[in-house]
């Protein structure tokens, strides 16, 4: 059982000596007696009291309730009175500054072990509710966060899908033209570069399910820096040495980019006012006999990538090594990012290693390993492929409320043969579909709409029309409410942005009821 620590803050000197024999025979731990409020503010600061026994009327220019504001509201240790008066002034002045007790002098033994008791267990709990409340603050805005995030990557998505599709439409337009190929090359890369870049973003702001993909280390480091960097201190030096020929992994980007994230916000307040971060990309070939299995109790041998973090800020001591992982174990304020323990999780669910190496004035190196992906093989420069574009004859209903989304899309499955309804609301599409009497043969849904959420225009487009098939494309992520809407029998998502490649294998795929095959 732990004891509490109290400190006696006494100006006579007979009567602070009988505090303390009072309490040691209670088992408490007396830390010190001080004879001044200054002097007890400076002590309180270096020994950390559990508790302090308070006389009101102290020798000094300032009084004990005055000492007491100053004390708890700094360090939230908790106030017991002592006085030989009780008159009402004081004890609405000792009121207002939070008291967590009010002795007489004389008191008993008894009152006194009563008053601190209860002190001590009033002040852990309000600890812990603010703690509660902090942590209540955090979620809701990392909720928040979630909905702005969301917002921001829908729109974009729709701006990338304007560029994207009318760059395509330019490639039609004019075949065989190596130089317009070449810009249009450009600026499809660029596109496909922002779109990975906003997907990056919104792991901000979403836990996400666990989705796992093919992706490169370095590309996806590549990606997620820009978003990172203005959050990190300005004076802050960042190298990178990203590598080439990296194994590629099989990782959920959205919490691999909490991990980067963490780990690099961590190394960036370590550095406090300047210094120097360098992230590193390499390959690891872990063996039995290798040290890296010391390193990374646990890691099956096998081949890995491996991301290693180093900042040359303050460093860590023994003790604070090894409690970084312990869940809420922090040494900022709370709430502050995600813990070291969600990173340690979060590696482990990778089936990865993570390893953190720093001692006192000498920086800190966060060391993280993850499995590659079976079946690698050296990549090779890649050609632009050859696509055809597959044509239909079927007629086509386009719900969406952005305007130059809409253009680029009715122009885009009007040059592929479709014909094409449009419809900016999701009343107007229900009510296009009752009045064509079965001649729309599908649908492509727009997930944000001005007046009905798409989840609900789903099922009354199917009640008017039992046959029709929907895809639905959004600049938002398949979870959420798309998936609500594949869940009821939707047939296809295509995320925005697309090419027209990509819409017109979708549509042939759905039209021509492959939809059943994809897993």
């Amino acid at each position: 059982m732990t004891v509490a620590k109290i400190m006696i803050v006494e100006d006579n000197t007979t009567v602070a000596l009988d505090c303390r024999a009072c309490l040691e025979s209670l088992g408490y731990e007396v830390t010190s007696i001080e004879a001044s409020g200054e002097e007890a503010i400076a002590q309180v600061e270096v020994k950390q009291p559990d508790a302090v026994l308070m006389d009101i009327h102290l020798r000094d220019d300032i009084d004990g309730i005055e000492v007491a504001e100053r004390i708890y509201s700094r360090f939230a240790i908790p106030v017991i009175f002592l006085s030989a008066y009780s008159d009402q002034n004081l004890l609405e002045r000792a009121k207002c500054v939070g008291a967590f007790g009010y002795l007489i002098k004389p008191f008993e033994e008894r009152e006194l072990y009563a008053t601190l008791e209860m002190a001590l267990y009033k002040a852990k709990t309000e600890k812990e509710r603010k703690q509660i409340e902090a942590r209540l603050q955090q979620v809701q805005k990392v909720e928040l966060m979630g909905t702005i995030a969301g917002g921001f990557a829908h729109q974009f998505n729709n701006a990338l899908t304007v560029v994207n599709g009318n760059v395509d439409l330019i490639g039609m337009k004019i075949p065989g033209d190596e130089d317009v190929a070449s810009y249009s090359q450009e600026i499809k890369e660029s596109v496909a570069r922002m779109s990975r870049l906003t997907a990056q973003f919104l792991a901000y702001g979403r836990g996400g399910k666990y989705q796992v993909e093919r992706l490169s280390l370095s590309s996806f480091i590549r990606d997620a820096l820009p978003l990172i960097r203005p959050a990190l201190t300005s004076l802050v030096e960042l190298k990178t040495d990203l590598g080439v020929d990296l194994y590629d992994l099989e990782a959920d980007p959205t919490q691999l980019q909490m991990v980067f994230s963490a780990v690099l916000l961590n190394a960036s307040e370590a550095l406090e006012d300047k210094g120097r971060i360098s992230i590193r990309c390499s390959n690891s070939d872990i063996i039995e006999t290798q040290g890296g299995r010391e390193k990374f109790p646990g890691l099956k041998p096998g081949k890995y990538a491996c991301l290693k973090i180093t900042d040359n800020g303050k460093g860590m001591d023994a003790e604070t090594r090894k409690h970084i992982f312990e869940p809420f174990f922090t040494t900022k304020f709370l709430g502050r990012g995600l813990g070291m323990a969600a990173v340690y999780g979060i590696v482990k669910n990778h089936a990865g290693g993570i390893a953190v190496e720093s001692e006192p004035g000498s920086g800190t190196t966060v060391e993280i390993c993850l499995p590659a992906a079976p079946g690698q093989v050296r990549k090779q420069a890649e050609k632009t492929p050859v696509i055809n574009l597959e044509k239909g004859h079927a007629t086509i209903l386009i719900v969406e409320d952005e305007a130059a989304v809409m253009r680029v899309c009715r122009t885009i499955l009007t040059r592929l043969g479709y014909h094409v309804l449009t419809a900016e609301t999701g009343e107007e599409a229900i009510n296009l579909v009752k009045s064509s009497a079965g001649k729309i043969d599908l649908v492509l849904l727009d997930i944000m709409l001005p007046d009905i959420n798409a989840d609900i225009v789903y099922p009354l487009l199917m009640e008017a029309c039992p046959d029709l098939k929907v895809i639905v494309y959004s600049g938002y992520t398949v979870d959420g409410p798309s998936q609500e809407i594949l869940d009821a029998g939707a047939q296809g998502f295509i995320q925005k942005p697309f090419t027209i490649a990509e819409m017109s294998g979708k549509l042939k795929q759905v039209l021509d009821g492959d939809y059943l095959a994809i897993p």
